[in-house]
């Protein structure tokens, strides 16, 4: 049975709605329509089918429309009604009236709903109950996503108000006359932690002259060696007078890992860094490639425990030889396509009773061909989520020590401790750690640093990139930082981005052992195979 095309018209012949199965032109989809309007009014009959020459429209009326099918004269009747069942079925479902206006509002997702129940022309083996499933899945990294945007608009919006508001209060007291020494002190009363100095402000100093309320914030906090060096570099900013231009104000947003400004900047920790490893070159292929690319998504304690970890993975194919496109691929036998807590997936065209039988991809036709345009096309898909605690699915264990520096208030000692889990026996590379922290007071500890860590850069956006060398597994490494921050939980959460192309095995066991002709018993295809590994949303928390 091959579908042409299934179209939604008027009585009187209007056409509303086509998608098209082949390669067919509007203008023959209008001209056939137009024959199908000329044939129901002279048919006596009561079928719901009419034929001419070439064509068959399989067809049923409802309210003041058709919805019709159009075949080519060999196709099964009995299959062509069915398949009209069907997206009778689905059309329904999306319309509470049959109103030309509501069809037109919801055109996408009924045309959609037709191109899940054909494909190429051909009927899909699915329920009505199947086809609504698929088209009301949605993406759990869109809605992450999502809420990951939401939140840095609504950081960013209570930002701009607060700087605002600052601008605005400092410019209102610069008009009075209020020097900008005793503005400064002024705020430190209205930043302040300390329960008696804002006891002290709200019952006297808030009235007190600025001389005042300097000299008494003074004799409670002496500054520390750390402020009193950055008030000794930071730049001496004179008040103008009723006739300036008033102060300019901006910074950079950028900052190299050396020649940092003098003075320090902490920005409030996002969910989730913006940096991103660059993708690979698109590895060679020689007749045949097969991907089993997976990514791992964990959120990991301080000490090192799992809170919640997921296994995303696919198997793609690429082919660029036409003699190598029928085939199957066969997958270790230590790969079970029964194990729910893998959640296997296949293809909408792989034969889905001969994977989950005896773990073989291939297509439901087998006179068919995959496509050999050298174009990657997953053909089966995998997601596990982990309990807690479990490191089944961690590639990287990490562990963090985190205590407050003897001697500089504000600056903590922090030590990263990684090694390359044990159930993932592969090297980890382009590792790079992000601290949610924006200060020029960073360094590296020279007596903690196993692989060679360096800051690679820092900016407001992400913080503190550090770069570290390849991780190769059996070996405990760790890096000492010594950084600034106002206080620990300003430190976290640190992101962690990696990836890993040398794998010889994926951490869920997918390996394909071989990929055989689909015509020709018995005959094996050459095939590369590589696994790749990447972090997702890796955080330590």
């Amino acid at each position: 049975m091959v579908v042409l095309a299934v179209s939604i018209t008027t009585r009187s012949g209007k056409p509303l709605l086509s998608r098209q199965f082949r390669d067919i032109t509007k203008d023959r989809v209008t001209e056939l329509l137009s024959n199908f309007q000329g044939l129901v009014a002279n048919s006596s009959s009561q079928h719901t089918f009419v034929e001419d020459e070439h064509i068959r429209y399989v067809y049923k009326p409802f309210d003041d429309y058709y919805i019709i099918l159009i075949t080519n004269r060999q196709s099964n009747i009995i299959q062509d009604l069915d398949t009209l069942k069907i997206f009778s079925q689905t059309m329904n479902s999306y319309l509470n009236s049959f109103d030309e206006s509501e069809i037109f509002d919801n055109a996408f997702e009924i045309l959609s709903s037709f191109d899940e129940v054909i494909a190429m022309g051909y009927k899909e083996n699915l329920s009505i109950t199947q086809i609504n499933t698929y088209l009301s899945m949605e993406s759990h990294e869109e809605k992450i996503q999502e809420i990951i945007e939401r939140n840095k608009e609504f950081e960013a919006a209570e930002e701009r108000k607060r700087r605002a508001k600052e601008i605005s209060r400092r410019e209102q007291e610069r008009k009075m006359g209020v020097p900008l020494g005793a503005i400064d002190d002024s705020a430190r009363f209205h930043s302040s932690n300390d329960p008696n100095l804002s006891n002290a402000y709200n019952s006297y100093y808030s009235h007190a002259s600025p001389a005042a309320q300097q000299s008494y914030y003074q004799s409670q906090h002496k500054p520390s060696a750390a402020t009193e060096q950055a008030n000794v570099l930071s730049p001496q900013v004179t008040p103008q007078g009723p006739g300036s231009r008033g102060m300019k104000l901006g910074g950079r947003k950028n900052l190299p890992a050396s020649n940092l400004p003098r003075q320090s900047f902490k920005s409030s920790p996002t969910p989730q860094a913006s940096f991103q490893i660059p993708e690979p070159e698109k590895p060679l292929n020689n007749g045949i490639l097969v991907s089993v690319k997976e990514s791992v998504s964990a959120e990991i304690g301080r000490d090192g425990t799992v809170a919640t970890s997921e296994l995303k993975g696919s198997l793609e194919l690429r082919i660029n030889d036409q003699e190598l496109a029928h085939g199957k691929i066969i997958l270790e036998s230590n790969v079970n396509p029964k194990d729910k807590s893998l959640q296997f997936k296949t293809h909408p065209n792989i034969d889905k009773n001969l994977f989950l039988s005896s773990s073989v991809i291939s297509l439901r036709d087998q006179k068919k061909a995959f496509p050999f345009n050298d174009q990657s096309l997953a053909v089966l898909r995998w997601r596990k989520v982990g309990s807690a605690d479990d490191t089944s699915l961690i590639p990287l264990d990490i562990s963090t020590w985190v205590s407050p520096s003897d001697s500089d208030e504000g600056v903590f000692e922090v030590t990263l401790e990684f090694e390359v889990n044990g159930n993932y026996n592969s090297d980890i590379e382009n590792l790079r750690f992000i601290i949610p922290v924006f200060t020029e007071n960073v360094r590296i500890n020279d007596d903690a640093n196993d692989t060679n860590a360096e800051i690679e850069f820092i900016d407001e956006e992400n913080g503190i990139v550090i770069k570290t060398g390849p991780v190769s597994p059996g070996t405990s490494n760790v890096i000492g930082l010594i950084v600034e921050a106002g206080f620990e939980d300003a430190l976290f959460p640190i992101s962690v981005l990696f990836n890993s192309s040398s794998g010889q095995s994926s951490i869920s066991g997918v390996r394909v052992k071989s990929v055989a002709s689909s015509q020709d018993e018995g005959v094996d295809f050459p095939f590369d195979a590589i696994n790749t590994l990447k972090a997702d949303e890796y955080v330590v928390v």
